[in-house]
């Protein structure tokens, strides 16, 4: 679907009712692509969107309603189930390590995502995880006291665990992807600039420009 968006083949999702402004003038297709971006937004008449980008390895869409008023449109995804990590179990490690295992679907490579220790005296441990289990070095005199794991690439993190030292330092976590590459955009502002439309993601402002259908 993703690159069917980006190319702007974009197949109409089904009537629906919006609520707000749709103007005329804003409905059609737009091209935001740039260099090592590949981007796609369609604003339909009856108030829905469809969006489409492709970053590095990244890929991410998303449909749902669109609104607009004089200064921006506002974007509000269908429902998505985020993705999900969750803490499954915690026992003994070997004497000066921490270890942690992430139970993955086959798919997704473990390598994609980091852990982040923090230790008794505030300084912070981030590592990448390994092709198998991932073992850190720890001090008894400067324990560690919270973790949590995260996957950059989508900009998601655990949940902050705090470390009760009497179950142990090796830590095994499970990540549910459930809707991983569905955006959840919640009242998302796309900026106007003329006849073009300006969307702040990873760090970027990416510019929109409309379609000239020929």
């Amino acid at each position: 679907m993703l690159k069917s968006l980006i190319l702007l083949g974009l197949v109409a999702a089904a009537p629906a009712t919006a609520p707000g402004s749709h103007p005329a003038k804003l409905v059609g297709d737009y091209n935001g692509s740039q260099m090592e971006m590949a981007a796609g937004i369609s604003l339909k008449a009856n108030g829905r969107f469809e969006y489409g980008l492709s970053y590095g390895a990244l890929d991410e869409e998303a449909v749902g309603q669109w609104t607009a008023d004089d200064r921006q449109v506002l974007l509000t995804s269908d429902k998505v189930t985020p993705p999900r990590f969750s803490l499954v179990g915690q026992k003994p490690a070997a004497p000066g390590t921490l270890r942690v295992a992430l139970d993955l679907p086959g798919e997704i490579n473990q390598q994609l995502f980091d852990v982040h220790i923090l230790l008794k005296d505030g300084r912070q441990i981030d590592q990448q995880l390994g092709e198998d289990d991932t073992s850190v070095p720890i001090e008894t005199a400067n324990p560690p006291t919270r973790i949590a794991l995260s996957f950059d690439m989508f900009e998601l993190r655990s949940d902050v665990v705090t470390i009760d030292p009497a179950k142990g330092y090796q830590f095994d976590f499970r990540f549910e992807p459930n809707d991983i590459g569905k955006v959840d955009f919640r009242g998302v502002p796309l900026r106007r600039a003329g006849a073009d439309l300006l969307l702040d993601r990873y760090g970027r402002s990416i510019r929109f420009r409309k379609v000239v259908k020929r």
